[in-house]
């Protein structure tokens, strides 16, 4: 049976909200070389491929603008990557063993040019789904004094909704960057985004975001 996401009523971020930079971190998650490649992800399908690169044009440049708002202002980032440290992946989830991923900190599993990490913000190594699974991420979000997580990048039907979970649980106040995350399929993006909004957390634009960072805390 279809699901009538209509139906559902979603929450957006107050217009008049600010999101405090010193309280704020963005979370951008398995942006990488290998990960952003349209052929890898494509599994060698060329319909698939051009689909999947005409949505990468449109979220990379989102999330430069995030990127550039939040280094602007002093907000919290944090670049996740997925990949594996032994070369048989024997210390990763058992369901990501055997898949086509190489190492920590090689060329395909590093952050693709456009959002390079620069010095002062963290990245994460993981190897499972969520940014949070044995990471130690919760533990410097806290230290840092953060209370709002910006979660982007993908996929948004997997490991940014794994993380959003795991954040919720953690007793963050989350927004789902809506023009900045990839989904497996366009086809789950309405769907994730009604339950998203319905149950997890706020939708939001970057330019609202953007805004957000530069608006007294207020209702924050």
């Amino acid at each position: 049976m279809l699901i009538d996401t209509d139906k559902f009523v979603t929450k957006r971020m107050d217009p008049k909200e600010g999101l405090p930079p010193d309280r704020t971190a963005l979370i951008i998650i398995d942006m990488m070389n290998r990960f952003c490649d349209p052929k890898w992800l494509s599994g060698g399908n060329p319909e698939r491929e051009r689909e999947i690169a005409g949505v990468l044009d449109q979220i990379i440049p989102k999330l430069q603008m995030a990127l550039e708002a939040f280094r602007k202002t002093g907000g919290l980032i944090v670049h996740v990557v997925n990949a594996k440290w032994t070369q048989e992946g024997r210390e990763v989830v058992s369901y990501q063993r055997g898949r086509d991923y190489d190492l920590f900190d090689t060329p395909a599993m590093s952050v693709i040019e456009p959002l390079a990490p620069r010095q002062g913000e963290i990245v994460v190594r993981k190897v499972a789904s969520s940014a949070f699974t044995g990471t130690g991420l919760d533990f410097l979000l806290r230290n840092a004094g953060i209370e709002h997580v910006v979660l982007s990048g993908q996929f948004g039907s997997a490991c940014v909704f794994y993380s959003l979970i795991q954040s919720r649980e953690f007793g963050f106040k989350n927004v789902w960057l809506e023009d900045a995350i990839l989904y497996g399929s366009e086809a789950l993006k309405p769907l994730f985004l009604t339950l998203v909004g319905h149950m997890w957390a706020r939708l939001a634009s970057t330019e609202e975001v953007v805004r957000a960072l530069g608006t007294p805390s207020g209702k924050a």
